[in-house]
């Protein structure tokens, strides 16, 4: 099964004078066309909403198309599967002026933009009418290209990272340590011990100063609305530090 994902042409249209003038400017585009000039820009960026679930409150989900034609999409069902949620990258190509396809292991996933919005289409390609045409919608957010950042951390050995808010806060584990900080300026490094509870929903890295537990259930920032795959906490004495984070790969 195929689909794809439909996004807007910016294309600028002068009045024509006459129908000379506008044969004149369609066969011009044509040539551009036909000799490899992009008829159309992509707005890569990165989309999230709650879908409609056949058998669960929801489905969240978050797309983010890159300007090198690869793409990460996360989903997550409410209220069943644990909120275990899952990721899955691939490349897209552009199928015409106005239509993109991204395709996944199994299937692929079409949407049709609109308004600076991503509208989820069918399984045949069509727009989804009716009184439930709302719930499918993905609105763009900000912050969801990280890939210089990770790469840049990944190449330093670090293999996990989270962050949180209020107050700022940053975590990176290798293998060999945990290092934490502050927007205040304050840090901890400890030796990373080995994770105890250790499965694949939960993990917990026990130290005399500080104890890190990363779920695999999907987390919201806080700020940002960005979704991430893990859920993360960190107890430091008497301070508990919520955030969200990720495997680096």
């Amino acid at each position: 099964m195929k689909k794809s994902v439909i996004f807007p042409v910016l294309l600028a249209v002068s009045a024509a004078c006459n129908n000379n003038t506008t044969t004149q400017q369609t066969d011009s585009t044509l040539q551009n066309a036909t000799a490899g000039t992009p008829a159309a820009t992509i707005i890569a960026g990165t989309y999230q909403g709650t879908l409609p679930c056949a058998d669960c409150p929801g489905m969240d989900y978050q797309v983010s198309l890159y300007d090198d034609h690869t793409f990460s999409e996360l989903v997550a069902y409410q209220g069943r599967g644990q909120g275990i949620a899952t990721v899955e990258t691939g490349t897209w190509k552009q199928t015409s002026d106005s239509t993109v396809m991204i395709q996944k292991k199994t299937d692929s996933s079409s949407f049709l933009a609109a308004e600076g919005k991503l509208l989820l289409l069918d399984t045949k390609g069509k727009r989804i009418e009716g009184v439930l045409a709302t719930n499918y919608i993905l609105k763009p957010i900000e912050g969801g290209d990280r890939r210089k950042i990770f790469a840049e951390k990944l190449k330093s050995g670090i293999r996990f990272t989270a962050n949180g808010n209020e107050p700022g806060w940053n975590l990176d584990l290798d293998n060999k340590k945990i290092s934490f900080r502050t927007m205040n300026g304050d840090s901890l490094q400890a030796s990373l011990p080995p994770a105890r509870p250790n499965t694949d929903t939960l993990k917990v890295y026990t130290t005399p100063g500080i104890t890190v537990s990363i779920r695999n259930t999907m987390c919201s920032d806080d700020m940002s609305g960005l979704m991430r795959p893990n859920s993360v906490q960190i107890q430091i004495k008497d301070k508990t530090y919520q955030g969200c984070g990720e495997y680096l790969k």
